[in-house]
């Protein structure tokens, strides 16, 4: 079983080496070594000297604290959990309510779905390790597990954080977009009217108040319906 990969923006064990010696045999600078893995989910060897194993290794912690620094940006980043940037993206959607620009059913609904299904499957997963091939299981898992449409729900949720995650330079895309849709097969086949069925929606239509007020349309119907008694 492979080693698990370090969390994005961390390092790994920091080693140093001895650079040159001295006339009495000591090292005239020590080397600082350390793996990191970048934000870009690559792993790269970052360096620091100094005049003492100490020094170096203070001298390369700092560097490798300002490169993660510098790789955050705006309240959401790549180290941030899922559940974190949930929270951010409800936040907002309430404001949105609050504007009447969405319903209060709509978000309760992203709410349910977010705690009894989303969170639990990606609550502690980081934004910057969500792949396509991670969110399409969690789909399919739902789906098999609950229903298509409470997976096209919570794809909706999940395609809604990420979404966010994107335009706070968190992540370079939306894992979600390249996910297949989330078919659902009909509880009946669709098949057309017999006959018999088509002559009494008209003679139905005939009798009822509201399709005589539309009209044209009506009447179109009605003719229809005269000429399919000779059926």
């Amino acid at each position: 079983m492979g080693r698990s990969p370090m969390p994005i923006g961390t390092w790994g064990l920091i080693r140093t080496y001895p650079v040159g010696l001295d006339d009495k045999g000591k090292p005239q600078r020590v080397r600082a070594l350390a793996k990191y893995r970048d934000f870009d989910g690559v792993v790269r060897l970052v360096e620091a000297s100094g005049k003492t194993a100490t020094a170096a290794t203070q001298n390369l912690r700092r560097r490798l604290q300002n490169r993660t620094s510098a790789g955050l940006h705006g309240d959401l980043t790549a180290m941030t959990r899922f559940r974190t940037a949930s929270d951010v993206w409800l936040e907002r959607v309430d404001a949105l309510v609050a504007d009447g620009r969405r319903s209060p059913g709509t978000v309760d609904t992203y709410r349910r779905q977010l705690k009894n299904h989303v969170q639990p499957a990606l609550g502690e997963v980081r934004l910057g390790e969500l792949t396509t091939p991670l969110v399409g299981k969690v789909f399919s898992k739902i789906k098999s597990d609950i229903s298509s449409a409470t997976a096209k729900s919570c794809r909706s949720v999940i395609s809604g954080v990420l979404s966010l995650a994107v335009r706070y330079g968190a992540i370079p895309v939306n894992p979600v977009r390249e996910i297949e849709r989330i078919e659902s097969k009909p509880k009946r086949p669709p098949r057309a009217l017999s006959a018999d069925e088509l002559v009494q929606l008209l003679r139905q239509l005939q009798d009822d108040q509201q399709a005589k007020e539309r009209g044209s349309t009506g009447l179109r119907l009605l003719h229809a319906g005269h000429r399919c008694t000779d059926w």
